[in-house]
């Protein structure tokens, strides 16, 4: 099954294009880059372990977060890294 972005934490990589040759172009492919850069530092950051005291508000399958009270992803009281599954937290 392939991972898929909207669902599972997927590092989308970052590879700079050709510089255009004519200066008409060059605004548009400043933006188009900082977009992908964007892109990808969001990518990091959804990959990155966290500390939080509540879920987060879209949980991607993958997802590593060190909880601490008051969140209580298990049920159980138990604080610690946990990962979600696609449905549900588990300890890690």
């Amino acid at each position: 099954m392939a991972a898929n972005d909207k669902t599972d934490v997927v590092i989308t990589n970052y590879n700079r294009t050709n510089t255009p040759v004519f200066k008409e172009g060059f605004e548009r492919y400043l933006q188009d880059e900082l977009q992908r850069i964007e892109t990808t530092l969001r990518t990091l950051t959804n990959a990155g372990i966290q500390v939080l005291d509540e879920p987060p508000a879209q949980p991607l399958k993958g997802m590593v977060r060190f909880a601490i009270s008051p969140w209580d992803p298990l049920g159980d009281g138990t604080t610690g890294l946990v990962v979600y599954t696609g449905n549900a937290w588990a300890a890690v």
